[in-house]
């Protein structure tokens, strides 16, 4: 759930105090009391002071913390909080090491420059803010704050504090020139705020902004002339602030090519009110205007796709599905896209129309024009290893071996690398089925989720069944299944060769792994001595490497058909 803003909170506490009686106010304090532990408990008696009415509270000199301000930025300066520089185990990173008290330092002044901008001192509170923010860019180079994260060591929310810096830019700017000071503030100290949008600056405090609605109609027109790569989040934000849902879905058909997530917008808001039949309208009506090379297409087909899962319509999440791949082929998208078809009894035909895209986006590639600094224009593209899976997932293994010729044995961690899921595979489908083969389907899956960045047990678990609906076509000869059984041993052992050969000890485990997988595999079509021979062979050929020889006799171990002292015939155990 997204913090609460200060006017929210501040809001929603006046809202539930004003149903509080007398007692309601008494029995609560006294619980809050009762939580107190023994160190607070006089901090918690300080705060039961009544404000008299009319008395003003001590405020901050704005000079003299101005001063107090440029006192501690040259004491960050000097580097007097830093003892220096050193490796941080939690982190596992170097860092600055020294007093960090500088912290507490600055949450006081962030506080007391707050109470300046209360008190409508606003020239000398953006003043203020400008001096700490200063300091924070200074702690950006080492020997100045100490800590793992400057930013993270505030307990003041720094996003709050940018929030009321602007409001401050706000106030001190003249009308006419207020989008343009805004706008210049919010690009230059966006990196200390996570996020910066109106909704922040006008939530900061309960306090309304003067001439907001004025302002808000300016600052829609000086955004439509502006290029920045944020200009259409402020843009579509400020449209909605001013007009809501009618105004969005206005600016969505006018400008669906330039500010395609407007659609997305309207969407959102449509979810708001629950109606799913408005929101598969919308999201067809922008998946029609908006270019289908476009990758944001496929964030509003996704929301198709998701009302379809909600309803257990098949068709509907084909649909979403379908044009979702197109505009942003993944390999999330591509096994959902899959599912789905063969849950609709239409696969070889989604197979067909999936391959045809890819291979036009291949063709194409380096031809479509891409921005980088704006992903709401972002050209579609096909990584090779999306399509590597897709030929695998359809069963064209012939197309998938050819690819892997091109690899060696090292590289396997790239899911563009083919070699990785198709040896498993392989290996997997010479084994002949054999769930007591442990290793290899260990093996098997590890290669699955290595073919996604964000592969998860759904997405193994939708990957293995596309494939066992595949299999049932596939059909090796005899003489077919011998060349691919030594093509796997061979690229087993170059594998095994190049990792413990080069003496890479952090994948010593894989290489092992993958040896007792390839004897699984000959012990399943019923060759368990050549399996044993296998791992002899390679044990023996590393005899001195007692690292390796461990991970053998784990994995051997985990597999439960090979006892780990099992040896190659005619050869004692060792």
């Amino acid at each position: 759930m997204a913090a609460l803003s200060y006017k929210e909170f501040i809001e929603e506490v006046r809202t539930r105090i004003s149903r509080f009686t007398e007692d309601d106010f008494r029995s609560l304090i006294l619980y809050w009391a009762s939580e107190e532990p023994s160190s607070t408990r006089q901090e918690f008696l300080n705060k039961l002071i009544p404000r008299e009415r009319g008395k003003q509270e001590t405020l901050p000199d704005a000079t003299g913390l101005i001063e107090e301000i440029d006192a501690f930025a040259q004491r960050v300066e000097d580097g007097d909080y830093c003892d220096g520089w050193g490796w941080d185990e939690d982190i596992h990173e170097e860092r600055d090491w020294g007093d960090e008290s500088w912290a507490r330092e600055m949450d006081v002044f962030f506080l007391q420059t707050r109470t300046l901008l209360l008190q409508e001192d606003y020239e000398s509170a953006e003043e203020a803010y400008l001096k700490l923010f200063g300091i924070l860019e200074t702690g950006e180079e080492p020997g100045h704050l100490p800590g793992a994260d400057y930013a993270n060591m505030l307990e003041v929310d720094l996003d709050e504090q940018v929030a009321l810096f602007l409001r401050c830019v706000y106030m001190n700017s003249a009308p006419e020139q207020r989008p343009a000071s805004i706008f210049d503030a919010m690009n230059k100290y966006r990196y200390l705020g996570s996020g910066m949008k109106l909704k922040s600056i006008t939530g900061a405090l309960d306090v309304s902004l003067p001439d907001f609605d004025v302002f808000l109609a300016d600052w829609i027109e000086f955004l439509k002339n502006q290029d920045h790569w944020q200009v259409s989040e402020w843009l579509r934000e400020a449209i909605i602030l001013k007009g809501g849902v009618p105004a969005i879905s206005e600016f969505a058909r006018e400008h669906a090519e330039k500010y395609p997530l407007a659609y997305m917008d309207w969407i959102r808001a449509l979810e708001t009110q629950g109606d799913s039949d408005a929101i598969i309208r919308v999201a067809r009506e922008g998946l029609s205007r908006i270019p289908r090379d476009y990758t944001v297409r496929a964030e509003i087909a996704d929301v198709i796709a998701n009302i379809g899962e909600s309803r257990d319509d098949p068709q509907l999440k084909l649909e979403g599905h379908k044009e979702s791949f197109y505009s942003s082929p993944s390999m999330e998208r591509l096994v959902d896209l899959y599912t789905t078809a063969i849950e609709c009894g239409c696969f070889e035909e989604i197979r067909e129309v999936a391959e045809q895209r890819m291979t036009e986006l291949r063709s194409s590639s380096g031809t479509l024009s891409n921005n980088s600094y704006n992903r709401e224009r972002h050209m579609a593209f096909v990584r090779d290893g999306v399509f590597f899976n897709a030929l695998l997932l359809a069963g064209k293994y012939e197309e998938v071996f050819e690819n892997c010729h091109k690899k060696g044995p090292l590289g396997w961690s790239s899911s563009d690398n083919p070699k990785p899921v198709f040896v498993a595979f392989m290996m997997m489908l010479l084994s002949k089925g054999g769930d007591d083969a442990k290793v290899l389907l260990k093996q098997w899956e590890d290669a699955i989720v290595q073919t996604c960045y964000n592969g998860g047990t759904e997405y193994v678990g939708k990957y293995r069944s596309i494939i066992e609906h595949t299999k049932t076509s596939i059909a090796l000869t005899g003489e077919q299944e011998q060349f691919f059984l030594k093509w796997c041993m061979d690229e087993v052992g170059k594998r095994v060769d190049a990792i413990v050969g080069n003496q890479y000890r952090g994948s010593y485990h894989k290489a092992a792994g993958l040896l007792v997988a390839m004897a699984e595999t000959l012990a399943n079509r019923g060759e368990k001595q050549a399996g044993a021979n296998l791992i002899e062979k390679y044990r023996s050929n590393y005899s001195r490497h007692s690292a390796f020889r461990n991970e053998v006799s784990a994995a051997m171990q985990r597999s439960k058909i090979f006892e780990s002292g099992a040896s190659a015939k005619g050869t004692k155990k060792r």
